[in-house]
């Protein structure tokens, strides 16, 4: 997983780090909550373990399986 910092304008979210794949994929757009800021490290560690039970590893092998045979037409 990558994480990366951006600003959403109201209409576009632009990166501000670079992204280190140019390939197609699905990403998670996560917006804080304007109450309550929360530092890096402590937002990576409220969303550990978020997805349990939703067998993500297979989506994700799934996922990269069909990315490689649309790469590859």
């Amino acid at each position: 997983m990558q994480v990366i910092r951006a600003l959403f304008d109201g209409s576009e979210i632009k990166p501000i780090e670079p992204i280190k794949t140019k390939k197609k994929t699905e990403v998670l757009v996560i917006f804080p909550d304007e109450i309550e800021k929360f530092a890096l490290e402590e937002a990576r560690r409220l969303l550990r373990g978020s997805g349990k039970g939703e067998r993500l590893t297979e989506k994700l092998l799934k996922s990269r399986a069909e990315d490689i045979k649309i790469e590859g037409r």
